[in-house]
């Protein structure tokens, strides 16, 4: 199989994110997405930054046609980042997120178990990295700061993103 990587420049990132926005805000309002909350031995949570969008967020993205919610979840943590799930991935909740206009309900899995070397491509996530969760950077999107807040006991499981 043919592996290129193309560098695109984070602007054309940003436009192309827009775009798709605009497009599903006017031809496919509710869309079905996926996350994972990984964790390493030391409690702390992987974190990502995009080209596209600002903060830092939990690795995730869409799931494709024919791929059930945990597969998409440890794909877009394989794509995202390098690494590969081990074991179970535990289904933490769905949530609904609403923005730019659109209906999103996002799948988020667990992962406390995993191999490979931490990596980001420098086009699409910028940045890759595991952090405290009781000193999560600046920046770090609301939905992931409340399932790490959830996943830790700190509070309730909400079903709003």
């Amino acid at each position: 199989m043919l592996n290129l990587r193309l560098r695109i420049p984070a602007p054309a990132m940003r436009a192309a994110h827009l775009l798709r926005v605009l497009w599903w805000r006017l031809a496919r309002p509710v869309t079905l997405g996926c996350s994972a909350l990984v964790a390493d031995g030391g409690g702390r949570v992987l974190l990502v930054r995009h080209s596209y969008v600002p903060g830092w967020h939990l690795p995730g993205g869409g799931v494709g046609r024919g791929e059930t919610l945990r597969d998409a979840a440890l794909r877009e943590l394989r794509e995202e980042t390098g690494l590969e799930a081990e074991g179970e991935a535990r289904l933490h909740g769905i949530f609904l997120r609403l923005s730019h206009g659109g209906s999103d309900h996002v799948a988020v899995f667990v992962v406390e178990r995993w191999r490979g070397t931490l990596r980001c491509d420098g086009t699409e996530i910028l940045a890759a990295r595991f952090f405290d969760p009781a000193g999560l950077p600046a920046g770090t999107g609301g939905g992931a700061r409340r399932r790490i807040e959830e996943w830790r006991g700190l509070r309730r499981a909400d079903a709003l993103w």
